[in-house]
C-alpha cells in the first residue's frame, strides 16, 4: 500500500501565498532612466524630465554646517521642478558634468540609487508609484573636492577686503576675522574661503572658488566666482 503524505496546512498557504522575490530587467532600466531624467533634466534645465522623475510627495533634503551653524534644508517636487525650468544646471558645460548612476538595492517595489557628477552627490529612494519608478527621498550634498590649504600673512588678506558688485543689486562682501577671510552674498549667510595660493580660495560648503585680481600697480580691482563650469567677474567697488 502506497503511504499518502499529508503537509500542515500551514506549510502549503505559505507556498501559495508567498511567490519567488524575482526583479524584472525592465525595472532596472526605468529606475536608471528615472535616475537619470533627475540629474540630466536639472543640467539640461528640462522641468519635464524633472517632473516625470519625482513622486508627488518628493522630499529633498541637505544637512551642512555654514559658519559654525548647523542648517537643515528640505526642498518639494515644485522647488525642484520650478529651479530646474529656470535653468538649473544649465550653465555647466556638458563635457563636464561627469554624470554617474549607481543602482544599490532593489527590492520589490523600492529601490535605492547614488547619482554623482561634476556639483552633486544624491542618495535617492525610489518607489514603484502607479506603475512607475518615482524619486520620494533625496539627501545629497555638494561634491567637494578636496584642496590643499596655505597659510597667508594678513596683510595680503587684508587687501582683499571690500565690496564686489556681481551684477546690479547684487554684490558679495569680503571680510577677515582672525587671519580667515570670509564671503557674504546679497541675501546669504556667511562663508569662509580658504586660500590655495596668495590669490586663489576655495569654499567647503559648496564646490566653488574666488579668485582675485589684481592691476599693474598691484591693488586688487576684481573677484571672479568660479562655481558650475561659469566664470563670474565682480568689479569691486568698495
Amino acid at each position: 500500500m502506497k503511504q499518502i503524505v499529508v503537509f500542515p496546512l500551514a506549510v502549503i498557504l505559505l507556498a501559495i501565498a508567498i511567490p519567488a522575490v524575482s526583479q524584472a530587467p525592465d525595472d532596472k532600466t526605468a529606475i536608471r532612466q528615472a535616475a537619470l531624467d533627475y540629474i540630466e533634466g536639472w543640467y539640461e534645465g528640462d522641468g519635464a524630465r524633472m517632473d516625470r522623475a519625482l513622486h508627488r510627495e518628493l522630499a529633498k533634503r541637505v544637512v551642512r554646517t555654514v559658519g559654525g551653524t548647523e542648517q537643515f534644508t528640505s526642498l518639494t517636487k515644485a522647488q525642484m521642478v520650478e529651479a530646474t525650468q529656470k535653468g538649473g544646471g544649465k550653465n555647466r558645460p556638458a563635457g563636464t558634468r561627469n554624470i554617474k548612476v549607481d543602482i544599490l538595492d532593489i527590492y520589490r517595489d523600492i529601490a535605492s540609487v547614488r547619482t554623482e557628477c561634476a556639483d552633486f552627490i544624491d542618495y535617492l529612494q525610489l518607489a514603484r508609484s502607479e506603475g512607475q519608478w518615482k524619486i520620494v527621498n533625496v539627501l545629497w550634498q555638494y561634491n567637494v573636492k578636496e584642496r590643499k590649504e596655505v597659510a597667508l600673512d594678513p596683510k595680503t588678506l587684508a587687501a582683499y577686503v571690500g565690496e564686489y558688485e556681481l551684477k546690479p543689486d547684487f554684490t558679495i562682501t569680503v571680510t577677515v576675522e582672525k587671519d580667515q577671510l570670509f564671503l557674504q552674498a546679497t541675501g546669504q549667510s556667511r562663508i569662509e574661503a580658504f586660500p590655495s595660493s596668495e590669490t586663489e580660495f576655495f569654499l567647503k560648503v559648496v564646490e566653488a572658488q574666488i579668485s582675485f585680481v589684481k592691476n599693474e600697480q598691484g591693488r586688487i580691482t576684481q573677484l571672479i566666482l568660479h562655481q558650475g563650469g561659469a566664470d563670474a567677474p565682480a568689479r569691486k567697488i568698495k
